[in-house]
């Protein structure tokens, strides 16, 4: 990985500076950091080279270039599979959305009976109040009359 005039870098530092002074280490770190920026960009540039590549459509070179009707056609063809690839999509996102306005009325729906049983339950219990207080009343007035 390392490129073999590397050797002949460290050499010309030894002998400009004293291989132990503070200056040969900077020149040597600066020199190593350099290197190793160096493999990074080479490394990155193989890479995006290699997804070129990729991405490229091979020629088959052993056949014609198309006339200008046979690439309308194509052309058009592949205008229709990414409007078909579009609409597919957007069929995709209105049934989620659809899905999630569907939960959102469930949703609300059940708040809805869960609120009306809180009041049905509320006016129950203060009719079973209201009963419960005529009874004693009725009791304690009961109790009253009895000698």
């Amino acid at each position: 990985m390392s490129c073999p005039c590397t050797a002949t870098i460290t050499n010309l530092i030894n002998q400009a500076y004293d291989p132990s002074s503070i200056a040969a280490n900077n020149l040597s770190e600066i020199l190593l950091r350099l290197q190793a920026a160096k493999e990074i960009a080479e490394y990155e540039k193989d890479a995006l080279r290699a997804a070129l590549h990729v991405h490229q459509k091979p020629r088959n070179r052993h056949e014609p270039p198309l006339d200008l009707q046979q690439r309308k056609a194509q052309l058009v063809k592949e205008k229709e599979k990414e409007k078909e690839l579009l609409d597919k999509i957007e069929l995709k996102e209105a049934k989620e959305n659809n899905r999630i306005y569907q939960l959102k009325i469930k949703e609300a729906a059940r708040a809805a009976r869960e609120e009306a049983k809180k009041v049905r339950d509320e006016a129950k219990a203060v009719k079973a109040a209201e009963l419960d207080a005529k009874r004693r009343d009725r009791d304690a007035a009961k109790a009253i009359q009895q000698p």
